[in-house]
């Protein structure tokens, strides 16, 4: 129990300092109350004094008012006269407190006398002559009695006599109480003076005595502090009996505990640190034993590990072991190891005397432990050992804590280890394992890659002669071809009409090998919903009118713009709207678009004939037909809802189907308005070309090596009319262009390979050039790249004419346009007319740097272009008015009217609206004009950017647009 001496020896100190100000302030108030004595006794003297004067005041007035009564008697006079002797007994009694003397009392007595004495006798007698009207001569005998009797009693004269003696005393009293007050305040000066005095050199003594009684042993607990701060847990001798000595046994008792925690981490720590650097059993065994002896301070130690196979304990590792001095192996029950490891208990045994077993040999002599620790080691109940340990000294609850502590630890680092073991054995033999699925997998690669080339190769020998099929039987269906018979007409249309059906189907195999593979890409386009349902409904009307089928739309308003791959969002809902033309007989076929959460959401419903809740699952399936039976109705090869719900995926959006058997179908395609590649992880190709990366010229497919055929050896003479070149191995093709072109003034020039066609191209020069890509040798692709590095063709225009749909690479090595095979004369004649008179037309340069337009007129003249160059705004309206340009390179800073305001002209009337405008300008534009400019034109060049490839290229994509 605490004894709190240094608390009543402050508290003492305080005291007789508490004395000190009580005696001082007790002195000082005494002071103060005589000083407020004085000073009351001096203020009640200046109100007597006053009270005094008012009263010879009134003696004054009440004369006067008599006086003037008599003169000339008035109210206001009366009221003055009886105010005055009713205010004189006031202030009479007023002062009366003020003089407690006998004498002054009778004084004050005679006052009011002689007063009350006057105004009986005098004053009320002189206010009832002047109120009574007599005669002149009553009135001055009356009144001249009054006198004479006023100053033989002097009344008046007697009062203000005593007035005036009373005043003279009490005046002369003051003078007295106010020096008696400043006398006590000196007094009570010197009191604070001396209560200060007193209270500093206490407060210093006290200060110095208590700093010091505080201090010093704070600065031995402060170096205890600073001592097991640097890891020194040193005993602190304090040899006191107040609260700071308890404090200092209670600092030590806390060192010795912080000391034994500090071992306890720190045995902890290093036998975490020692177990987590090895991975091997081994290791860890004689690790755990070393580090476990070490800070338990035991002398000798010894690890037994439990056998599941042999049930026994078998000695794993050892400390300070001699090799005889302990056995090899224990069984349950079996000795001290036995019995803990049966028991799962601690055993401790206590003087053990000389003994055979762990004996420690210190080098000289041998020396038996006198004190036994055996320690089971377990791991989620599971016995894994024992930890035996031997100790001269017992074992203390540090000693055993630090046992407690560590031997689970041993015993997750046993388990860890011998898992580890165990795992490198698996590995081994999963690495085998993975080495034989590489192979297989190897294998399965070569397989998939043999499919992909039979797919592309089979894909080029059937859609060759389907091309010479479909083209020529297009020709013969022709008007202007030969004459056909009815019969003969007919077979034909049937021929037309097989061979682009199965074009369709060698088309929907090679798509969904596109999908499966990954190389399908997204082309971004922008549509309107009513627009694109539209445009399949007319495709699809046909196949349902002679049915009596009927196709209605329910279209929501305020849908978004798709800007998407409009093309394969066309493909899906031909693909819904042919299927459900093909399994309704009668009934209707209903197209619903709405928005869904930020969705747009298509759905095709028809009232069919429906699928079977057990077939919903395999719908989607690819080559599944839901009736595969030879007798079946309706023929297909299973891909067309496969490769509709990929592209639904591959856009972003899913593609889902609800039905009941007897009763119809519902298919809902759901996709985001605008396409994301990062939400598909599809590489988008945008509408805008780049460079062709080795990714995108890699995923071609190459022409396989076939027999080369023998060019022309003479020059040809192209016949009359504008020329075009097809460069084409295929015979086939060549006559069908012939066939299509010759007939609208064209002269077609042939050549069958690459080479011979980059030959005819130099020699001839021809107007326009078609182009096939799968040629044997030198490709299309390296023909287009010779054409356009060659400063002789790479003016002309080239038409890539192939099966490989690869637009934005075509446009990118610089092709005018792409035609898929096969195609129609009407694609092929709209082409050729295009890319033939596209340089016909005026370019029209408006810039008020005549140095910038030559340069860029002469870089237009060089690739083959008119142009016409104007310095400012009002100059571009007027020749606007005279010609139509094909394209306008517009400046946006002009003195006059600027690029800006141009744009508002050109927009603003109708015949100017459809001319592209390409701005060339080295200004900066805000945010705002920018987006502008981007509603109103289709580039945006900065000069500082400009050369002649740039300008080629965005005229290319601006006349392609």
């Amino acid at each position: 129990m605490h004894s709190f001496k240094l608390y009543w020896r402050v508290m003492i100190n305080f005291f007789f300092l508490l004395a000190i100000l009580t005696v001082t302030t007790y002195l000082t108030l005494n002071v103060l109350s005589q000083i407020e004595k004085n000073y009351t006794q001096a203020s009640v003297n200046v109100t007597t004094l006053q009270t005094l004067e008012r009263l010879q005041v009134l003696c004054s007035d009440i004369r006067h008012a008599a006086d003037a009564s008599m003169a000339m008697p008035t109210a206001d006079m009366r009221n003055v006269y009886d105010e005055c002797w009713k205010e004189f007994d006031v202030d009479i009694a007023a002062v009366q407190p003020s003089f407690p003397d006998s004498l002054d009392r009778d004084a004050l007595k005679e006052i009011r006398s002689q007063f009350h004495a006057w105004v009986a006798n005098i004053g009320d007698k002189k206010m009832m002559i002047a109120s009574e009207k007599t005669s002149s001569d009553l009135f001055s005998n009356q009144l001249q009695q009054l006198i004479q009797s006023e100053q033989t009693a002097r009344y008046l004269e007697n009062v203000l006599l005593l007035v005036k003696n009373l005043y003279n005393r009490k005046f002369n009293a003051v003078p007295n109480y106010i020096d008696i007050s400043l006398g006590f305040g000196k007094r009570i000066r010197l009191y604070i003076i001396l209560l200060n005095v007193l209270i500093a050199i206490f407060s210093l003594a006290l200060g110095a005595f208590l700093t010091r009684s505080i201090t010093k042993p704070l600065a031995r607990l402060q170096e205890g502090t600073h001592n097991i701060m640097k890891g020194e847990y040193t005993h602190i001798d304090l040899r006191r009996h107040d609260e700071l000595g308890n404090l200092a046994e209670d600092f030590n008792q806390m060192s010795a505990m912080l000391q034994n925690n500090y071992r306890r981490i720190n045995a902890y720590s290093e036998l975490m640190t020692t177990l987590n650097k090895h991975e091997g059993l081994a290791s860890v065994q004689t690790s755990s034993i070393e580090m476990l002896c070490q800070h338990t301070r035991a002398s000798v130690g010894a690890l037994y590990l439990w056998n599941v196979e042999k049930n026994i304990l078998q000695l794993a590792s050892g400390y300070a072991l001699r090799n005889e001095a302990a056995a090899e192996s224990y069984r349950l029950g079996e000795g001290i190891p036995g019995q803990c490891a049966a028991k799962r208990m601690e055993i401790e045994v206590n003087d053990v005397g000389r003994a055979i077993d762990f004996i420690i040999d210190t080098g000289m002599v041998n020396v038996v432990p006198e004190y036994i620790l055996a320690t089971p080691i377990l791991f989620q109940e599971n016995l894994l050992g024992v930890m035996l340990l031997g100790s001269t000294q017992p074992f203390d609850e540090l000693r055993r804590e630090i046992i407690k502590n560590s031997v689970p630890q041993i015993g997750v680092a046993l388990t860890n280890a011998m898992n580890f073991e165990s795992t490198k054995r698996l590995s081994h033999e999963v690495a085998a394992k993975n080495e034989e699925l590489n192979t297989k997998n190897f294998e399965l690669q070569r397989a998939y890659r043999v499919k992909s080339d039979f797919l592309s190769n089979m894909s080029h020998e059937l859609r060759t002669p389907l091309n010479s099929i479909i083209g020529f039987t297009s020709v013969l269906l022709e008007p202007h071809g030969e004459p056909l018979t009815d019969d003969t007409r007919t077979a034909l249309e049937k021929v037309l009409k097989n061979g682009k059906h199965l074009l369709q189907l060698i088309n929907d195999i090679l798509d969904y090998s596109k999908i499966e593979s990954g190389r399908m890409t997204v082309n971004v386009d922008s549509d309107t919903v009513e627009s694109v349902v539209a445009n399949c409904l007319g495709t699809i009307e046909p196949m349902v009118t002679t049915k009596g089928v009927k196709l209605q739309t329910q279209i929501e308003e305020g849908l978004p713009v798709l800007q998407t791959d409009i093309l394969k969002v066309k493909q899906i809902l031909l693909n819904l709207l042919s299927n459900a033309a093909k399994f309704t007989d009668h009934g209707t076929i209903t197209v619903v678009a709405k928005n869904s959460n930020g969705m747009v959401s298509i759905a095709v419903r028809d009232e069919g004939i429906g699928i079977e809740s057990k077939n919903l699952g395999s719908v989607f399936e690819e080559f599944q037909q839901i009736d595969s039976s030879n007798s079946r109705k309706h023929k297909g090869t299973g891909l067309g809802l496969a490769i509709a719900r990929n592209y639904a995926r591959l856009l972003g959006g899913d593609l889902t189907v609800e039905s009941i058997f007897g009763s119809g179908s519902t298919f809902m395609l759901i996709l985001p308005p605008m396409f994301s590649p990062e939400q598909t992880g599809t590489q988008m190709l945008e509408r805008k070309p780049s460079p062709p990366s080795a990714a995108i010229i890699s995923s071609v497919p190459q022409a396989q090596p076939k027999q080369t055929p023998v060019p022309s050896k003479q020059t040809p003479v192209p016949s009359s009319g504008t020329l075009v070149l097809c460069i084409d191995d295929e015979p086939d093709v060549s006559e069908l262009m012939k066939r299509f072109l010759i007939p609208e003034g064209y002269a077609v020039q042939t050549a069958t390979s690459g080479d011979e066609g980059i030959r005819l191209a130099e020699q001839l020069h021809p107007s326009v050039i078609t182009l096939d890509i799968m040629m044997p040798v030198k490709d299309g692709w390296q023909v287009l790249r010779e054409l356009k590095n060659n400063p002789k063709t790479n003016t002309i225009p080239v038409v890539i004419h192939s099966i490989i749909d690869n637009k934005p690479l075509a446009l990118s090595l610089g092709a005018f346009d792409v035609i898929t095979k096969p195609t129609d004369s009407k694609q092929i004649l709209a082409v050729v007319e295009h890319a033939c008179h596209t340089k016909d037309q005026t370019i029209l340069i408006v810039d008020d740097d005549g140095d910038f337009s030559d340069v860029l007129r002469q870089i237009l003249q060089r690739e083959g272009y008119r142009t016409l160059s104007v310095t400012n705004g009002e100059e571009a309206l007027t020749t606007l008015k005279e010609i139509r340009p094909s394209l306008i390179f517009l400046d946006l800073k002009m003195p006059g009217m600027d690029g800006f305001a141009v744009l508002e002209h050109l927009r603003a009337d109708d015949r100017w609206q459809s001319i592209p405008v390409v701005i060339l300008s080295g200004a900066d534009v805000s945010d705002t004009q920018r987006a502008l400019l981007q509603k109103h034109t289709q580039d945006f060049i900065e000069k500082g950017k400009f050369s002649k490839e740039l300008i080629s290229q965005t005229i290319k994509r601006t006349i392609t647009r």
